[in-house]
């Protein structure tokens, strides 16, 4: 399938993520095309190329990619990179299931608690379906854990506008098989993204990676979108930092539970997003914007799974209620994938 130069690669979803891994993949002299929906963005993009500014005041290069809003107007790539929020991963799988049956191997970047986690650890019942972000399964059936690369990006992107994106910070991009270990897929991936702006990191135990990363996405995200508060203001509060640190601790004894453990504590991982400064988290930016939020995958997820773990979780119990009425006010709430 992937090979170490001239193979074709489909980002889903060329947001500010998606957009960062096309430029990437370009480095290596891949045949990069762009699947998305129908909007200016993708426009944009068709018409005028996509412009990458760099972390650095002025740097700019525009690529050039072939891009629609159906699959089959595209060629069948040895791999697609799945970017996109986590409620419209269904219907991305859907649009993509022709590939997928012809062989094409996937990859899939998103926040939050992934399908197909229920179904690769020993500890969350005899149902493998997460209910919260998959409710009958469908997304279980069509990327089963085996057919899929998970990854987990350290890096901050934005778009700025219809065909402009910005990398503004970081450059690690973690990748690693649902199973564990790292496979020769795994091992082709990384290598392609090797000679890009980001920095590809094999990783042994994904599962590990991905509940590190929501250690730090399951309070301050949807803190944010409660309060409309920079994380800066959200960890100067010494109330509320004491409500994210307790959301902390429930989702790393959820893990624990799951035999994903971290050695980080509440403390650590909160310093670490404070010394990022007076920064919007995405699901406030999301807010911002009149957009759904990630709340089911980010915090309706881990309350499954504490569910089903015998794990109290109060504090998330009563943000993740607070914000999904907040949603359903706004006339947001919606089944995921939809």
């Amino acid at each position: 399938m992937l090979t170490a130069m001239g193979h074709r690669i489909t980002i889903v979803g060329p947001g500010a993520v998606g957009a960062t891994l096309a430029t990437a993949f370009a480095a290596s002299d891949a045949a990069v095309s762009l699947l998305g929906r129908p909007g200016p963005h993708l426009d944009a993009i068709a018409e005028q190329g996509l412009a990458l500014h760099g972390q650095e005041e002025g740097t700019e290069q525009r690529y050039w990619f072939p891009a629609a809003y159906d699959a089959g107007r595209l060629p069948v790539p040895d791999l697609a990179v799945l970017c996109v929020k986590s409620q419209h991963l269904l219907s991305a799988a859907r649009s993509i299931r022709a590939w997928i049956e012809r062989g094409t191997d996937v990859l899939v970047v998103a926040n939050g608690v992934p399908w197909w986690l229920p179904s690769t650890v020993d500890h969350a019942g005899e149902d493998p379906v997460l209910r919260s972000v998959d409710p009958d399964g469908e997304l279980l059936a069509v990327l089963p854990a085996e057919r899929v690369m998970a990854g987990v990006a350290h890096f901050s992107s934005i778009v700025d506008g219809p065909g402009e994106v910005t990398h503004v910070s970081g450059d690690r991009l973690i990748i690693g098989d649902p199973t564990g270990g790292i496979s020769d897929r795994v091992t082709r991936c990384a290598a392609a993204l090797s000679a890009g702006p980001l920095r590809p990191e094999p990783g042994t135990d994904i599962r590990r990676d991905i509940w590190e990363k929501l250690l730090g996405n399951v309070n301050l995200n949807p803190v944010s979108a409660l309060t409309g508060a920079t994380v800066l203001d959200i960890l100067d509060d010494r109330d509320v930092r004491q409500v994210c640190a307790a959301m902390f601790e429930e989702t790393a004894a959820v893990g624990a539970a799951l035999g994903i453990k971290s050695a980080m504590t509440a403390a650590e991982r909160l310093d670490i997003a404070r010394r990022l400064g007076a920064f919007r988290t995405s699901m406030l930016q999301d807010a911002d914007r009149g957009r759904p939020l990630e709340l089911d995958a980010l915090v309706g997820a881990v309350r499954e799974l504490a569910r089903r773990t015998g794990i109290p979780s109060p504090s998330l119990d009563a943000v993740h209620g607070l914000l999904a009425l907040r949603e359903r006010v706004r006339g947001h709430a919606q089944t995921p994938g939809t």
